[in-house]
């Protein structure tokens, strides 16, 4: 007789199998942008230009601006210091580009420099710092551009608007302009060598191309230390550098390491600068820098770069933090360094209705270089929504277990999930498909290995992807492995098969395949040998990256007898805040682990490790 157990726990025994490993993939959640031009050096300081964009900002159409704007170093062999600033198409490299970075701002003699753009919300003006091969001053400037896709938005109107003159050596840096271009806030040195926040308000012709500068509205922020000498004392010894907007222009984050390392503080401004409040991002914040502060644009989360782990031993995650709740999650593409994050001003939303914004960010992922990312937090910080799983056989003995077995799981999706849009195939048709690809983040995986690229069988009939959209739903069994050319030029596809939904065409039985001996010698490795054990089935979708993930269980022994069957229940509830249930079964009395484990398999806490009946 079976007796149901409870435990309060988020992962269970087998959990401990999962890697550590990042997120990385040229589609899903994740796509460089810049790779593959004629660029060679590295890109900085990646910014959205908020207009024209693409896309209707449906779940199925969602919202994106048509181009990116970044500086890069000078080409030219001596002027490596020198940076350059170009306009680049928004668009993932697996699609056709037909379109090369377009130089907004660029020094044909390697002497001027032209760094930190930033476009103003309607994509007609950029913000943006010039200086020179020594770096003796600079000065920031506004510079009117058409918005016409015919030109590729290149085509400057008007002349250079001054907004902050760094004549006698005083050094201007990181403009950004407010919601609606009326105010330009910066950070300047011209009061010592730290940097303090400054804005001024200014007035803009896009018909005319000229612009004026309010002189008057100059404002150094003085942070609440503005009542006596000593005060004034910490206020210039300390710096005060990158503002961000909020996006209704009241508030403003900046980075400062008054209070030891750097920290993201929020700024509620004053005209004058006076009698302003100034709070931590965080309450507790870790012990770590945290950078390049980006609004989401409904104003209630930061975007910023801080350590993986908050250690500062590790490279720099890009990183969510909600306002309120103080809750945070790092999102990350592989282990390497993900900084400077630009949020998107527009709200797209998921296919089960969450909404997020899309960011750009740095990262040298992939070894592709410094390059242009973009991505959303959905695939690293969202809940999964549950796979049905099976993984055949269940059980294995390995005295008889032959080199080049294979595990094969079977799966399918829940009807709450088809409902919301989503489709068990590998195709985008009639909802977002899983991802079914081997390359730097492989989806799906078993215990966070990857399937089988190629078959163990030669004889097997190597189809292509097209297969599996132009099938006759009456074949109730399609080879869809894909092994060739014909796809995306690519032969990173992973075994897979798929048993035909002939009803609705929404959820096919799709087979994976992964090498038997490699799970096998972590589970032996892990003392696991002769227990069932929960394996993790994770797969994230095309588009949007939305994880899904599930359990299959199997048994390892050195005899082929029977043992002890442990059944593990779907947690409720599910999101949870702060505790959730999970009841599990087992059929023999025995030892039992439960372990929480984060998601980069890294063991949390064990929860329970005792005899059960």
């Amino acid at each position: 007789m079976k007796r149901l157990l409870s435990v309060v726990a988020i992962m269970v025994l087998a959990a401990s199998l999962l890697p550590v490993k990042g997120f990385a993939g040229l589609r899903g959640a994740f796509d460089p942008i810049t790779i593959g031009d004629d660029l060679f050096r590295g890109k900085f300081s990646p910014v959205l230009r908020g207009f024209p964009t693409s896309g209707s900002g449906t779940a199925t159409s969602p919202r994106v601006e048509r181009w990116i704007t970044f500086f890069t170093l000078s080409q030219i062999v001596g002027s490596e210091s020198v940076g350059e600033i170009y306009l680049q198409r928004n668009v993932d490299q697996a699609a056709p580009r037909g379109f090369a970075p377009v130089a907004l701002k660029r020094d044909g003699t390697g002497m001027i420099s032209y760094i930190d753009p930033a476009w103003s919300n309607d994509g007609k003006w950029l913000l943006y710092v010039q200086t020179d091969n020594e770096v003796s001053s600079s000065s920031i400037y506004i510079q009117q551009y058409d918005t016409s896709t015919a030109t590729n938005g290149g085509s400057a109107l008007g002349s250079p608007i001054l907004v902050a003159d760094g004549s006698g050596g005083v050094h201007h840096r990181h403009p950004v302009f407010n919601a609606s271009a009326t105010q330009v806030a910066y950070d300047s040195d011209a009061f010592g060598a730290a940097a303090d926040l400054w804005t001024v308000d200014l007035t803009l012709d896009p018909v005319a191309h000229t612009g004026t500068v309010n002189e008057s509205s100059r404002t150094r922020h003085q942070l609440g230390l503005e009542t006596d000498e000593s005060s004034r004392a910490i206020l210039n010894g300390k710096a005060e550098f990158k503002p961000a907007y909020s996006p209704d222009g009241t508030k403003l984050a900046y980075v400062t390491n008054r209070f030891g390392t750097f920290q993201i503080q929020i700024l509620t401004k004053t005209s004058d600068g006076l009698g302003e409040t100034s709070q931590g991002a965080e309450s507790n914040p870790g012990l770590v820098t945290h950078d390049n502060p980006s609004w989401s644009s409904d104003g209630l989360s930061l975007y910023y770069d801080a350590p993986a782990n908050e250690d500062g031993a590790n490279p720099q995650d890009v990183w969510k933090l909600d306002l309120a709740s103080g809750a945070k999650c790092p999102i990350f593409v592989d282990l390497a360094g993900d900084v400077d994050p630009s949020v998107s001003q527009y709200t797209n939303v998921t296919r089960d209705g969450i909404p997020f914004n899309y960011f750009v960010f740095i990262s040298q992922g992939a070894g592709f270089g410094v390059q242009v990312w973009r991505t959303n937090f959905i695939q690293t910080c969202v809940p999964p929504l549950p796979l049905s799983v099976v993984i055949t056989p269940s059980h294995v003995n390995l005295d008889l277990s032959s080199p080049n077995a294979v595990y094969t799981a079977t799966v399918g999706m829940t009807a709450s999930s088809i409902a919301s849009g989503y489709v068990c195939r590998a195709v985008n048709i009639g909802g977002e498909g899983i991802r079914t690809r081997t390359t730097i983040i492989a989806s799906p995986t078993l215990a966070g290995l990857p399937m089988r690229s190629t078959p163990i069988d030669p004889s097997k009939d190597c189809t292509s992807m097209y297969q599996e959209i132009t099938q006759d739903f009456a074949t109730t069994d399609v080879n869809c492995e894909v092994l060739v050319n014909e796809v995306l030029g690519s032969t990173s596809f992973g075994w897979w098969t798929v048993q035909y939904d002939t009803t609705a065409a929404k959820n096919h039985r799709m087979n994976f395949f992964f090498r038997r001996r490699t799970i096998n010698a972590r589970i032996v490795a892990l003392g696991l040998t002769g227990q069932t054990i929960p394996l993790t089935l994770g797969a994230y979708t095309n588009v949007l990256g939305r994880s899904f993930q599930g359990f299959g269980y199997v048994r390892v022994s050195k005899q082929n007898a029977a043992g002890s069957t442990v059944a593990l229940m779907q947690n409720s509830p599910n999101p949870f805040n702060p505790s959730t249930r999970i009841d599990f079964a087992v059929d023999l009395p025995g030892q039992v682990s439960v372990r929480v484990f984060n998601t980069r398999g890294e063991l949390v806490r064990t929860i329970s490790d005792q005899w059960y009946p």
